[in-house]
């Protein structure tokens, strides 16, 4: 941009239904100068896209209108300052009210029990002060279904459970960018979850500086994470680090990313970690650093009549150096490959997309606990390893709301886990390189539906069939699973300007 500063501005959050809106507008190539591997989209530089791509009669007609007025109202409600003068202080405040009906508490619906069903109220309260150099957030989620999951770590022996969900000061300027607080974030191809960096795991304290431009940019985060007990008088600390260099070159994105989880008992913050030009792999090494390290390659590449074809590579684990019997890892591998916004010969603006993953046995895991990749029991990345999944549909535009998805999906889960004891050296040659066990396997055709206003929904309802259920040979399980969200945004709010 050419100002000397660029405004700050909050952040879409990654659980609204404008953010899926949006996804589906970068994808169909409506949205060119936002990213296709990185979330969450600042609510002011949507703002300026969906503004541009309603100048701009081209692109414009590449996507459904009233997907563009949804996102530009969300936009708009996250970023009320707009082109406030820097003698003003803008301030907000919302209540959204919600309810979820589910068919099971577990997060991820191809896994889903049937346990823990029902509908559950809940309600978002956000407060969030602006001006054109800082913006802070807060975003407190009262939610009953908290209690439902199990994977939840909070209070859920009470009437409601409750976290912060947002909480972040960020700041920006020309060259440079500094968030220091929580809000989910993901990297990795749209919309899917990210395989180093995903918003599986609740959100987290961290800080993240940026360091250049859009078209080129080095991003660096550093978190601390729960400690973990691994004796009665012993605690490990534990810490994540990672750096991301990112470009654009026309319609091609790309990305390189190292990240790691270290820690053990006594361990502390360490400032080489977060060196954003450093090399973390070279401290394990040369410095003797105990660390869990892990790659990322990210691509996309964006077309004018095809869609946006992506890619991500994951090396968590491979063996480099020379070793005696039982010393030959397993290798711990990740991978995505997905095609969105293909357009195909259907009415409704109709457009295929499609996805593989596939998450290795071992990967996210080391010998040492601490080192697990994850926060509060849950995948700093992925929820799940041990997993190959393939998906595809078609996305329509209805004559109300965002886009809806129609889909199949075929998962492959074996019994591998990464808060599951890293084997021992003498068990290495046994141990699969994806697979372990009984493998459970999943069919689901589906529906994803999200429409963003007064009156937001989110829902994603199918009928599934598992057989090895439970990773119990012969068992099986059939039925519907689903969760939707219907919220009223926002039922109580205020907004005012304050002069200096």
């Amino acid at each position: 941009m050419a100002q000397a500063q660029r405004p700050a501005s909050a952040y879409i959050p990654l659980d609204d239904p404008a953010a899926t809106i949006a996804d589906a507008l970068v994808v169909r190539g409506a949205l060119p100068s936002l990213s296709a591997l990185e979330r969450p989209y600042r609510a002011h530089d949507v703002r300026v896209a969906v503004e541009a791509a309603m100048a701009d009669s081209a692109r414009a007609r590449l996507v459904p209108s009233r997907w563009l007025g949804e996102v530009l109202r969300a936009a708009q409600r996250h970023d009320p300052a707009g082109a406030a003068s820097d003698s003003t202080l803008h301030v907000s405040a919302e209540l959204v009210p919600f309810v979820t009906a589910q068919s099971t508490g577990r997060r991820e619906l191809m896994l889903a029990d049937t346990a823990k069903g029902g509908a559950y109220p809940g309600a978002d309260v956000r407060f969030a002060l602006q001006s054109p150099a800082f913006v802070g957030v807060s975003r407190l989620r009262l939610d009953r279904a908290m209690r439902a999951d199990p994977e939840f770590v909070g209070k859920s022996d009470r009437v409601i459970a409750a976290r912060v969900e947002d909480a972040y000061l960020a700041a920006r300027w020309r060259w440079a960018a500094l968030d220091v607080g929580r809000v989910a974030r993901n990297w990795g191809p749209a919309p899917l979850h990210g395989l180093q960096l995903g918003h599986y795991a609740d959100s987290y304290d961290h800080l993240q500086l940026v360091l250049g431009v859009d078209r080129l940019h080095l991003t660096t985060i550093a978190a601390r994470l729960d400690d973990r007990r691994i004796a009665p008088d012993t605690v490990a600390q534990r810490w994540f680090a990672a750096h991301r260099l990112a470009g654009r070159w026309r319609a091609l994105e790309m990305a390189v990313a190292e990240a790691v989880v270290y820690g053990g008992p006594a361990r502390g913050f360490d400032l080489m970690l977060a060196n954003p030009f450093g090399f973390y792999d070279l401290a394990q090494y040369d410095e003797h650093k105990s660390l869990n390290v892990s790659y990322a390659v990210d691509v996309a590449l964006r077309t004018k009549a095809h869609g946006t074809f992506a890619a991500q590579f994951l090396a968590d684990d491979f063996q480099v150096d020379r070793c005696a019997v039982n010393c030959k890892e397993p290798p711990s591998f990740g991978g995505t490959l997905s095609v969105e916004g293909m357009p195909v010969p259907l009415p409704a603006s109709a457009a295929a997309f499609g996805s593989y993953t596939r998450v290795d046995n071992l990967t996210y895991r080391t010998i040492l606990p601490w080192e697990r990749w994850e926060s509060l029991g849950l995948g700093l990345a992925r929820g799940q390893s041990d997993y190959d999944e393939l998906r595809a549909g078609v996305e329509l535009a209805p004559p109300y709301g965002g886009p809806l998805r129609i889909y199949g999906a075929f998962r492959r889960q074996g019994e591998g886990d990464f808060h599951a004891e890293f084997p021992l050296p003498i068990q290495y040659a046994k141990t699969p390189e994806i697979f372990a066990g009984v493998v459970e396997r999943v069919r689901r055709v589906g529906a994803q539906w999200s429409t963003s206003g007064r009156l937001s929904f989110s829902g994603d309802v199918g009928w599934q069939s598992t057989s090895n259920a439970d990773h119990v040979p012969g068992r099986t399980r059939s039925g519907f699973e689903g969760r939707v969200k219907l919220s009223l945004t926002p039922a109580l709010g205020f907004s005012r300007t304050v002069s200096d």
